[in-house]
């Protein structure tokens, strides 16, 4: 009878208590990769920036050398999602191999700012984030481009493109002092969420490419400091970190 009497309130208990467990495991935070390394940046505002972000917990990856040397394992399965903040120039054949591995799964890539001019030599890069922008004067896919352009401490208005898509749900159009780039290649096939008018800037500044199974999400903001404190920036990366772990998981 005790026993018995010992069962019945090992279950009672397991049947209260399950509710809150399945809560705390739904209610566990998004981990986010964040890789950086091989050019400078306001390290305090970016990091608050993510602090700032509800439910999730961000991993800093800083490489200070040549490589980047996350992409060495398949590392990137432990994580929800993946966020390149880097600008390393070179990558392995053994890295290059388990990065498309992880697309090839269909996982969703967050790829910022400086980022679009990492791996330049890997042109298979510049298909995954549907760009490249040119460090010199090149030859590249059988023409020929002038040097791009970049400018600092640059007033620029966004305007949201495509209100629809989730990484922009709620967020308006915005002002914001930023780098810009312009004269480099974008691929006509990406899916634009923000313009710009600015006459020193790309016209598309973010954007999804379709690259095989994953789709990558582009930002050309982000050089900060300003940037990382406004309220729609951060808005568009937390949404843009939804949207990568609804497919990722």
């Amino acid at each position: 009878m005790k026993n018995f009497s010992k069962r019945i309130f090992i279950c009672i208990t397991l049947i209260s208590v399950f509710p809150f467990l399945s809560m705390a495991f739904a209610d566990s935070p998004i981990r986010v990769a964040v890789i950086t390394g091989g050019h400078g940046y306001d390290k305090e505002p970016f990091e608050a920036m993510w602090a700032s972000l509800n439910d999730i917990k961000p991993e800093y990856f800083d490489y200070a050398g040549g490589k980047c040397s996350f992409f060495d394992t398949d590392k990137y399965k432990e994580f929800d999602g993946i966020v390149l903040y880097n600008f390393h120039q070179e990558i392995t054949k053994k890295q290059q191999k388990n990065f498309l591995e992880m697309l090839n799964t269909g996982k969703k890539i967050i790829v910022m700012h400086h980022a679009i001019s990492a791996f330049p030599e890997w042109d298979e890069f510049s298909k995954i984030i549907g760009a490249k922008y040119f460090s010199k004067d090149m030859e590249w896919d059988g023409k020929k481009y002038d040097r791009s352009k970049y400018k600092h401490n640059v007033k620029i208005p966004v305007h949201v493109a495509d209100k629809n898509h989730p990484i922009t749900q709620g967020v308006e159009d915005f002002e914001e002092i930023d780098e810009v780039y312009s004269q480099f290649y974008i691929s006509p096939e990406v899916h634009v969420l923000l313009t710009t008018n600015h006459p020193e800037s790309a016209f598309f500044i973010a954007w999804i490419n379709k690259y095989n199974n994953a789709e990558v999400f582009f930002i050309q903001l982000g050089h900060g400091p300003q940037v990382f404190g406004n309220p729609q920036f951060r808005k568009l990366i937390g949404n843009a970190i939804q949207w990568v772990k609804k497919t990722n998981n």
